[in-house]
């Protein structure tokens, strides 16, 4: 160990809210809802390819940005002594937190379910109410699938006295680092992970950012607070080579292309952070990312199911509602955050995450 371990906390803020703003817009890309194709006029063309640009491109980098760094975070001073601390701040900034989203995602559909507006609006089945959904909508967050996130993080850290065991080592580490990413790169290996581990057990990409993040949290987190010139430069090709992982994904379906895209850019990203976003985000955003993260995906979900009942369904209406739709959602989330850190702050907390 190299003395206390820390990143400074300002960009360490602002890097996370901004990879909340990310997701946002991986879920505002409409295409389906209104039917745009990339086969009809040169304006429906231009939306689909922008938002594919953003939410399918840029954006993608978010979640595995978030997964690296929760491994850097939680490896980078670990041993077994500190595991009953480690697992109590868990327990309360992860385990109620999920338990408590998903039952409020549980309760809000079955309520809504009460007066046919989900079936009529949300287009969703409605929840009814047995043993059986309520303990996979609270446990396994079936009403709140944007929590696989939050539960495949969950599994993670419990896995933890294993993953330590595996990452100590460096020669042990990179054989299973590569034997993670081998098994995610393998169609047999990616089949199982989307269809039989995804909502249910390991993810196994998942488990490789976090993994990897954990690597350079024990072995190399010096590297994390590196400012040189010539780690920009660096970073910026790895930007420029992320893309051509992505094209090479786009075009040939290999998962070992997504997985290269998704880790170079997202390396890459934090090393430009300060240079793409010259001055911090404003306090009343990075202080509510885990805010932004639970509760953006169901204002999302109104809003765009309201939308597609007023207005026409064409691509101008595509992209304004595409445009307009991360702000007012980040604006209502800051606005809710204001109100209920004033006049409910123990729920407030734990809807934060004990943040």
């Amino acid at each position: 160990m190299n003395g206390e371990r820390v990143i400074n906390k300002e960009k360490l803020l602002s890097y996370s809210a901004f990879l909340s703003i990310l997701v946002i817009l991986i879920h505002t890309e409409n295409l389906g809802n209104f039917s745009v194709s990339p086969n009809q006029s040169v304006f429906e063309k231009f939306v689909y390819y922008f938002e594919r640009l953003i939410s399918g491109d840029i954006a993608k980098i978010g979640v595995p940005s978030f997964f690296m760094f929760s491994g850097i975070l939680f490896y980078r001073d670990f041993n077994f002594s500190k595991y009953p601390q480690k697992m109590k701040n868990r327990f309360f900034s992860l385990i109620i937190p999920y338990l408590l989203w998903n039952l409020f995602r549980f309760s809000l559909f079955y309520l809504l379910g009460k007066f046919h507006v989900v079936e009529d609006v949300l287009h969703i089945n409605r929840v009814v109410f047995t043993p059986e959904n309520f303990l996979e909508g609270v446990f396994l967050y079936k009403y709140n699938l944007g929590y696989w996130f939050m539960y495949q993080l969950i599994l993670y850290t419990l896995l933890c006295p294993v993953i330590y065991v595996l990452l100590k080592n460096k020669p042990v580490a990179i054989v299973t680092l590569s034997a993670v990413f081998l098994l995610f790169c393998t169609d047999a290996a990616g089949n199982l992970s989307m269809n039989v581990f995804h909502q249910k057990f390991i993810q196994i990409d998942g488990l490789f950012y976090y993994m990897l993040g954990g690597f350079v949290g024990m072995h190399y987190f010096d590297a994390v607070n590196k400012k040189e010139k010539q780690i920009k430069r660096l970073a910026v090709l790895g930007v420029v080579l992320g893309q051509a992982f992505f094209v090479l994904f786009q075009v040939t379906q290999a998962l070992v292309f997504h997985i290269l895209f998704c880790t170079v850019s997202a390396v890459s990203f934090w090393f430009l952070f300060d240079s793409v976003i010259t001055k911090p985000l404003p306090k009343n955003i990075t202080t509510i990312t885990f805010f932004i993260y639970s509760a953006h995906g169901t204002i999302l979900e109104f809003f765009q199911a309201a939308n597609q009942l007023i207005f026409p369904v064409t691509p101008v209406t595509a992209l304004f509602e595409y445009l307009l739709l991360p702000v007012i959602t980040l604006a209502l989330l800051v606005a809710l955050s204001m109100l209920l850190k004033r006049y409910a702050g123990g729920i407030w907390k734990l809807m934060n995450g004990s943040r």
